[in-house]
């Protein structure tokens, strides 16, 4: 029997299809505007995000230890409110091709960010983002270029068609590196003058080169007593073959009128220590040799202050403390990073000296001993008598080592265990020398490193870097280091607040 549809049933038909229709073309109309919402809100979100807003993060120094001496919170809304002004001083910053990419641009997002000017060089013509490196090895005469051997990762580089990183391999590389690096130094001092002229300082910095900018400016213009007028080279000394020179990783500066005589009143000093540089090691020496040979210019020793050091690595304690820092060196790029964000959130704008940045990075971090590790000890060491384990030990422990005649019977155990070795600085001192201030300040024993039966002990204390796990069962080969904490914090107690900076005023000799 066929059933014959209701009119009610064929209306309500008729309405829902009616209805899907209707809710398929709106779909379709209101689908573009959708997604284009989803994007904008996207887009603003990211936007925000690199904007800096919100400005305000947890910030990661903050620990249990140091609460009284760092915020918090850390605000970048603003880095440079409190910045110097750095009118009449020049950073002149110097890097590698194989590395540039790696440490420029840390460099670029924190202190260089508050520098209204400043000049990269590098071994080859690059960019990075809207900062030009400049090529300080464009200018060398070519014959230069072709005879001399080191040259050849300079043609290497500029002949790669694509990222360094994938035509030159940084570690094989290395010491070619090195080798062409020297060569960058006289070139450099020139194009500066020609490029700009007229400051009054300016600072030559390497890519891992921190420099504390607040401190800088204060001491050029209050507190060093020296005039960009004299003919200066100031840095941290060091020596090759007898003679001294500023160690170049450190930082070292020369006066605006030594800048100027040099490069206008002397022609042909590129090609003279290009030639030159074929028999030396180093850049740094270079500039130091130009300067006495054609001013009459020695280093004027600016150390501890400007320090080739880091956090980690710095000896604090006795002429490490109360001194104002201004450079620091061997800084990767989350060290530097880690610096600068110590810089912003401070509690104080008062001078930055050694002991604080013990205290606010690194006092936290000691403790009685950690494996795998090296805190640097080496001032002191006890060695195993054994003729094969002083054949075992490098040079410089063997150099270093206590006569036997002059030890302590700790002292002639401690090559034994790091158990024998830590006793060294425990025993420095007796329970009657602890009231005695002058005892606890001429402390010469805060830390030991043990390490295939050498014991090395040290006059200051460091933290240090982690050493590879033994891949063996030989409890010998693992290094071990340790904190006597209470004669740390004894020579601490001893040496009280500092009431002044200890500004150095740089000697000639």
């Amino acid at each position: 029997m066929n059933m014959i549809a209701l009119p009610n049933s064929r209306r309500v038909r008729i309405f829902g299809i009616i209805s899907v229709i209707t809710l398929i073309a709106t779909y379709i109309h209101l689908r573009p505007q959708w997604e284009f919402e989803s994007a904008r809100n996207y887009y603003n979100g990211v936007k925000t995000y690199f904007s800096g807003a919100p400005s305000v993060y947890n910030n990661t120094l903050y620990h249990s230890g140091n609460q009284q001496l760092v915020q918090k919170y850390y605000n970048s809304s603003n880095p440079c409110a409190h910045f110097p002004n750095t009118a009449g001083v020049l950073l002149v910053m110097k890097t590698g091709a194989t590395e540039a990419f790696d440490r420029i641009p840390t460099q670029l997002l924190t202190t260089l960010s508050c520098l209204p000017d400043f000049l990269l060089f590098s071994d080859m013509e690059q960019q990075i983002g809207p900062y030009h490196i400049y090529d300080a090895l464009s200018e060398i005469e070519e014959t230069d270029r072709v005879e001399i051997g080191d040259f050849d990762l300079y043609r290497k580089q500029k002949e790669c068609a694509v990222s360094q990183k994938l035509c030159v391999d940084g570690k094989a590389e290395r010491q070619n590196a090195w080798n062409l690096d020297k060569y960058k130094f006289l070139p450099m001092l020139e194009r500066t003058w020609k490029m700009r002229p007229g400051h009054d300082w300016y600072i030559f910095a390497e890519a891992d080169t921190y420099v504390f900018w607040a401190n800088m400016i204060y001491w050029l213009r209050e507190k060093s007593g020296l005039s960009p007028r004299e003919k200066l080279y100031l840095g941290s000394r060091s020596y090759i073959g007898g003679r001294p020179f500023a160690h170049g990783g450190s930082g070292y500066i020369i006066s605006g009128n030594l800048l100027k005589h040099l490069v206008e009143h002397h022609s042909g000093l590129v090609h003279q220590y290009t030639e030159q540089g074929t028999h030396e090691c180093c850049g740094d020496l270079l500039v130091a040799l130009a300067l006495e040979e054609h001013e009459g210019v020695k280093i004027r020793h600016a150390w501890p202050m400007i320090n080739g050091e880091k956090p980690t690595t710095l000896p604090y304690g006795k002429n490490h403390w109360c001194e104002p820092i201004l450079t620091m060196h061997h800084m990767d790029s989350e060290e530097i990073s880690n610096v600068w964000q110590y810089e912003q959130t401070r509690k104080t704008d008062r001078i930055l000296m050694i002991r604080d940045l013990y205290e606010s990075l690194i006092a936290h971090k000691i403790q009685k001993t950690r494996e795998d590790w090296d805190n640097g000890s080496d001032d002191v060491c006890y060695l195993n008598p054994d003729p094969e384990a002083q054949e075992r030990a490098d040079g410089q422990a063997r150099d270093r080592q206590k006569k036997e005649d002059e030890m302590s019977e700790i002292e002639k155990q401690a090559w034994k265990s790091p158990q024998d070795c830590e006793k060294v600085c425990e025993y420095e001192l007796t329970e009657a020398d602890a009231g005695d201030e002058e005892k606890q300040l001429g402390r010469n024993c805060f830390q030991y490193r043990w390490h295939d039966e050498v014991c090395c002990t040290s006059r200051s204390f460091k933290f240090g870097q982690p050493k590879p796990e033994p891949t063996d069962d030989d409890t010998k080969t693992r290094w071990t280091s340790g904190w006597y904490i209470k004669g740390i914090s004894d020579w601490i107690n001893a040496m009280g607040e500092c009431k002044e900076p200890a500004w150095k005023t740089p000697e000639l000799s």
